[in-house]
């Protein structure tokens, strides 16, 4: 008994901390990947924070052909959703997007749709990149 009440308690704590996550962005293009990774607790910062990171489809580890932004600023003009993210190093990006269509099951919101990214940051450089976007 005192097995299946630690049991129970450990299911719901944790669907309390899944049902309080940040909802994430992620568009994968021809060539690339831009992803959203919230909560981000690092660079010594005392608040929580989004790192974006835009990587070749071909890398197959996360610090190959792999640029990281936390200055990244979130506008929205006429309906379309433009992010602009830079990094110390002179990388940068813009995505831009339109309101999304809900495809989720009713239980969980994910949202899909087009935009388009431009991105420079040493051998990753691509303009207006068509992507398909999905925030979970």
């Amino acid at each position: 008994m005192k097995k299946m009440m630690i049991f129970l308690s450990l299911v719901l704590v944790s669907s309390t901390v899944l049902a309080d996550q940040k909802a994430t962005i992620t568009c994968t293009g021809e060539n690339v990947i831009l992803l959203e990774k919230s909560p981000y607790l690092g660079e010594d910062s005392k608040f929580t924070q989004s790192l974006y990171v835009l990587k070749s489809v071909d890398a197959t580890s996360e610090s190959e052909y792999t640029a990281f932004f936390l200055n990244v600023a979130k506008q929205t003009v006429a309906g379309t959703t433009i992010l602009t993210g830079k990094n110390e190093v002179g990388g940068k990006f813009k995505l831009e997007y339109k309101k999304m269509q809900d495809v989720g099951n009713g239980d969980v919101i994910d949202l899909e749709g087009p935009g388009v990214l431009t991105y420079s940051h040493g051998t990753l450089s691509g303009k207006n990149e068509p992507v398909k976007c999905v925030i979970e």
